[in-house]
């Protein structure tokens, strides 16, 4: 109960007083609702994880990233006057 308090107070900014006067019935109500809520978003997570896993990592990706800096152009070289 602690720990859950701990939560609820830190994720929710609820005062442990607040959680300290509900009856306890209201009190499993939010737990319950809680947890509903944890397992939809890490549902949610996990297919965006899925949906955009492939994105930005595509076959070419590797030569297009080499084929970055042969496209610079040299610099001239140059040596420093002498004082």
């Amino acid at each position: 109960m602690v720990r859950n308090k701990l939560y609820i107070c830190k994720e929710y900014h609820i005062q442990p007083s607040e959680i300290d006067n509900l009856v306890y019935f209201e009190y499993e109500y939010m737990l319950e609702d809680i947890n509903k809520e944890q397992k939809e978003q890490e549902k949610k997570n996990k297919d965006d994880e899925k949906k955009y896993a492939g994105l930005g990592r595509t076959p070419n990706y590797n030569s297009m990233m080499n084929n970055v800096g042969r496209s610079m152009p040299k610099l001239p070289s140059f040596s420093m006057p002498k004082l």
